[in-house]
């Protein structure tokens, strides 16, 4: 009988990086794993696809309509319930379109739910920064001083330095980032402390690094998943902030698009034209919660035991 040769190749052929045998291992990043287990919440990317029609109705603004928020007044048709011809969300009580101010108005409310979170987050993850890494008298100083701006009630805090700065948006901005940034700097500081006694951020200071250099590239880097997930919720609540500030009558000028106005200036006709305050108190609800379900996402996304 036959025997058949089988030959051996005598040096095999190392498995590639990533292979298995014959199969290869999925080569995912951090950032990519949490953007799968994202797209995996369904309510998360619901908020998020909302958000974005949200975002795309009021960028584009002139493309939705035809009217001018503030110029455009249809005298003859004051008051007209939503489906009028013309009007597809009716008037208001000077004739102007309402589905052309809410457009307009989102532009206002949402930009200026951006510009909070972005201005507290800076500040707060500035102070946190610095109060968790150097520790001692620094630290106590100003987490002291941040437990002092948090024990004030929020809206209180606000109504008083817009009473002194005067009615505007821009101080209805600064306002909400001086009483917003003491958040940030109480979670920044916690996650500064868990990372700062971390092997590789000791390994950075025996290697001679400076301070900034390892808050930057070290510990700021590895605290970036729960700031990201609060400034999405600051978002929603600076809208909604914002928007109470105005309904008080401390926002922008009246004739101006903006969600709160439209809301105060509905309350006078609760009874004859009830779709005032509740159209733009629809508009504010929708894009809070998209904001909200939003971070709820992410808060799973970047740590996934926290999962119900």
């Amino acid at each position: 009988m036959s025997e058949e040769k089988k030959t051996i190749d005598p040096q095999p052929k190392a498995a590639s990086a990533g292979e298995i045998g014959l199969e290869s291992l999925p080569v995912t990043t951090y950032w990519s794993d949490v953007f799968r287990r994202f797209c995996k919440n369904k309510i998360a990317v619901v908020g998020f696809v909302m958000l974005l029609i949200i975002v795309i109705l009021c960028a584009g603004a002139p493309l939705f309509t035809k009217y001018d928020p503030v110029l455009d007044m249809d005298l003859a048709n004051l008051l007209q319930p939503p489906g009028t011809e013309g009007h597809i969300l009716g008037t208001d009580d000077l004739g102007r379109d309402i589905w052309c101010r809410l457009l307009y108005g989102g532009r206002t409310s949402v930009l200026t739910g951006l510009i909070v979170a972005l201005v507290t987050a800076v500040v707060g993850v500035g102070i946190g920064l610095i109060s968790g890494y150097f520790g001692g008298v620094v630290e106590t100083l100003l987490m002291r001083f941040t437990d002092i701006m948090l024990s004030f009630p929020f809206l209180i805090v606000a109504i008083a330095i817009m009473a002194a700065l005067g009615s505007s948006q821009r101080n209805i901005i600064l306002a909400l980032a001086i009483v917003g940034w003491p958040r940030f700097a109480r979670l920044t500081r916690g996650q500064v402390l868990a990372v700062k006694q971390s092997e590789y951020v000791e390994s950075a200071r025996v290697a001679g690094f400076g301070n900034l250099r390892i808050i930057l590239n070290h510990i700021l880097p590895n605290c970036m998943g729960p700031i990201i997930i609060q400034a999405t919720l600051a978002v929603g609540g600076a809208i909604l902030s914002a928007a109470s500030l105005t309904y008080l009558g401390l926002g922008a000028d009246a004739a101006a698009p903006d969600w709160g106005i439209m809301l105060s200036q509905g309350r006078n006709y609760l009874q004859l034209a009830p779709y005032l305050t509740t159209i733009p108190g629809i508009a504010i609800s929708v894009t809070v919660l998209a904001m909200n379900w939003i971070g709820d996402g992410l808060r799973d996304a970047f740590d996934p035991k926290m999962r119900k």
